[in-house]
């Protein structure tokens, strides 16, 4: 493994760090609980922009989040 970074440039990986990083940026799969803060955060966007304001309701624990899927 090597990362090589200097002041000018940006970094460069080698051996199996650069095989997993090609995997990766080739092949992502969505995290779902990112997907489910992506789909919150457009509900809110078109609740301002249809508004012009945006009502939060506080939940009283993070797991409701999945649960509305």
């Amino acid at each position: 493994m090597a990362i090589k970074t200097s002041t000018f440039s940006g970094w460069r990986l080698s051996g199996k760090d650069a095989d997993a990083f090609l995997e990766q940026v080739n092949n992502a799969k969505p995290n779902p609980l990112a997907q489910a803060s992506l789909d919150r955060g457009r509900k809110l966007m078109a609740e301002y922009d249809q508004k012009g304001y945006v009502t939060l309701r506080p939940r009283k624990n993070a797991n409701e989040n999945m649960k509305s899927k």
